[in-house]
């Protein structure tokens, strides 16, 4: 054999050796990968709660009405009326009531396009402003709609549809209302020439004005929030509500307090004190952090405690309140939130490993709040060999060290 040739087929051989460790270094890589999970780390807000089941106790006092017809209700629930205030009309015919119910909404229309007709006279309008308010709206339409708030989606959605309409004309484009402006005004016309016949309903006191009845107003007395017991509170949680009377239109909330009543496990209440305010969630609600005032607290030698929670806070969410599940927070912590299986011990110091580039790295963390399965952490002091924000953490991977390749 030659030296030429003896030459080649080591060459040959060392090739061949470089382009299998290339592929079992390869095969390894996504092996790695395979086997590997991340996720980032961002920041969110943990409770620990006293979950438990509440009743809402009101000063209500009903309005009635022993007219026959279509009732309509004119104020919303959980609106602020003053006494002799209209609360509902009652219609000879349900014709009738939709027909002057049509006129309020045209009158709306009219005056919603002569203002937008008003637009096209502004000549002045910085259009990256006008941008950043129509990317608002956008999404607090988008947060009103994905918590299933759809009366403020629908207010949402109106003005952003006005914002878009008001950088149209404000960019030069030519919008005429007046057909549209001339045909409501026809048809409001037309409406008003009609003669309707109803009577009116007006609230007898001032107050919080909530339409119809539940049958569960007269199940715990407001005048005797002070004496109540954990024993007349599981009474009225497992109770039926009473038939409702026909004449009953709604109620007016009188007391601009009203609480939440519950009883909860002894052990659970070490760090409540009285006249504490505190925050609750009402999670079918789609309500978060109600401020309340820790009202009562029951004297605490039995299993079960007496909660009373006093609000001042009205609206159409608060007025439909009434066995409600309820989460009671008694402690708040904040940090990035990371499944313990990301947690590792190197050289007794917890940590995670990160991803970035295409490197893994090591870094510490500072333990918030810890439960069987997750952990909140943090870095306190915005040291740089600490976890950050929007690092991306290994959840799950094997033979994972500094400045593995990945």
């Amino acid at each position: 054999m030659n030296k030429n040739n003896l030459k080649f087929k080591l060459i040959a051989v060392a090739v061949a050796l470089c382009v299998i460790g290339s592929y079992v270094i390869y095969q390894a890589v996504l092996f790695s990968k395979a086997e590997m999970e991340t996720q980032f780390a961002l920041n969110e807000t943990v409770y620990k709660t006293i979950d438990t089941t509440a009743f809402v106790v009101r000063d209500e006092k009903f309005i009635t009405n022993d007219v026959k017809g279509t009732t309509v209700s004119f104020a919303e629930n959980g609106e602020r009326v003053a006494r002799g205030d209209t609360v509902s009309m009652v219609f000879a015919s349900s014709e009738d009531a939709v027909s002057y119910l049509k006129i309020s909404e045209i009158e709306k229309s009219i005056k919603h396009y002569e203002e937008l007709s008003g637009q096209a006279n502004l000549q002045t309008l910085n259009i990256n402003t006008l941008n950043q308010k129509i990317d608002s709206e956008l999404v607090d339409y988008l947060e009103s709609r994905d918590n299933y708030d759809y009366k403020s989606a629908i207010e949402y959605a109106n003005i952003y549809r006005d914002s878009l309409t008001g950088k149209q004309i404000a960019t030069g484009e030519e919008l005429d209302f007046t057909e549209e402006l001339a045909n409501l005004k026809n048809e409001l016309a037309q409406l008003q020439a009609v003669k309707y016949t109803y009577t009116e309903i007006k609230s007898n006191t001032p107050g919080y004005f909530i339409s119809g009845a539940d049958g569960y107003e007269k199940t715990l007395d407001f005048a005797k929030i002070d004496e109540l017991t954990p024993e007349k509170v599981e009474k009225a949680l497992k109770s039926n509500p009473t038939a409702v009377s026909e004449d009953i239109v709604g109620r007016v909330v009188e007391s601009f307090k009203w609480y939440i009543v519950c009883s909860v496990d002894t052990d659970d209440t070490v760090n409540l004190s009285y006249n504490k305010q505190i925050y609750v969630n009402l999670p079918y609600h789609g309500i978060e952090k109600l401020p309340v005032t820790l009202h009562k607290i029951g004297d605490r030698t039995g299993e079960k405690t007496l909660l009373i929670l006093s609000c001042d806070l009205m609206n159409e969410n608060l007025a439909d309140l009434r066995l409600e599940d309820v989460q009671i927070i008694t402690e708040e912590y904040e940090g990035y939130k990371i499944p313990n299986s990301a947690i590792r011990t190197v050289d007794g110091v917890k940590g995670v490993y990160v991803v970035r580039g295409n490197l893994l790295g090591f870094r510490k963390i500072h333990i918030v709040y810890s439960t069987d399965s997750y952990t909140l952490v943090d870095n306190p002091d915005g040291d740089s060999g600490y976890i950050k924000l929007y690092d991306k953490v290994v959840t799950k991977g094997v033979e994972l060290y500094d400045n593995k390749l990945v």
